[in-house]
């Protein structure tokens, strides 16, 4: 979504931003103008134009409510995980990140290694370097830090390489050194976490204060829950038919949405509550 903000009153920017965080600032009618003759826009906010400008229509600021960000109470080291691919860790990672407060420090590690880069690491527009790799070669603490992509002005990214055999090394025990030398900086880590369950996976799941499960609601995955041996919260996307009886006898503590960047609210309210 794509905003102008026309005026030149400080506090109604200021305002005007709470709301829509990424808008573009005009601070006159003629400076407006100029810049809808160049680009695009959805709407206009604005305390100097009524109806519209250039063809873009005007909202009133007072009309639309702001989005309170998330502050969890307390440090958190969040695991996203699933039992098969495609149910959209990498959505609910990026999602996530972006819901939470600007103050919240927060630092995302990713360990779905995979030959050509990882989810993630498109999905953000990262880099191709800084990632972990780097960092294994000295696992010191200054390394760690020195490896890290700053992704917002809250945001950090430990990202996966372009290469699988760039990380072959990789241990549990440095998956313990990352939550170590991360909780000294960061009030949330979240690991973005592959579908297997070898050692980094289960150090990652050993590290995590909540594991939240994404799942489509199969027998397949209900089978493996079953053999999980974590407690954690599932959050459904879209689950397949019949899924609530295998809840039922799980008893699963779950969420169901039909969509995990429109409804990012619910799902941080289910996380963090």
């Amino acid at each position: 979504m794509k905003v102008l903000i026309v005026s030149n009153d400080r506090e109604y920017i200021k305002r005007a931003k709470e709301v829509y965080e990424d808008a573009d600032v005009a601070l006159s009618i003629e400076s407006a103008e100029i810049i809808l003759s160049k680009k695009k826009y959805d709407f206009i906010v604005s305390d100097l134009v009524k109806d519209s400008l250039g063809g873009c229509a005007v909202k009133e600021l007072g009309k639309e409510k702001r989005k309170e960000k998330l502050q969890p109470l307390k440090q958190e080291v969040i695991a996203v995980y699933s039992f098969k691919g495609g149910v959209g860790k990498t959505i609910l990672v990026k999602t996530l990140l972006e819901s939470l407060d600007k103050d919240i420090k927060v630092l995302v590690v990713d360990l779905n290694f995979r030959d050509g880069g990882s989810d993630l690491s498109f999905m953000l527009d990262l880099p191709v370097l800084p990632h972990i790799g780097m960092w294994l070669k000295e696992r010191t603490r200054q390394s760690f830090f020195e490896n890290l992509i700053e992704y917002s002005s809250n945001v950090s990214v430990l990202q996966a390489p372009p290469k699988v055999s760039l990380v072959r090394d990789i241990r549990g025990s440095d998956v313990d050194a990352i939550v170590k030398f991360a909780r000294s900086k960061f009030d949330i880590i979240i690991f973005d976490l592959s579908d297997e369950f070898n050692e980094i996976v289960v150090a990652a799941l050993d590290n995590a204060t909540k594991i939240i499960v994404l799942s489509k609601g199969t027998e397949g995955e209900f089978a493996r829950m079953k053999e999980f041996p974590y407690e954690f919260l599932t959050v459904f996307v879209r689950p397949e038919k019949g899924f609530k009886k295998y809840v039922k006898l799980l008893n699963l503590k779950y969420k169901v949405v039909s969509s995990l960047s429109k409804e990012i609210d619910t799902v941080c309210d289910f996380i963090f509550s």
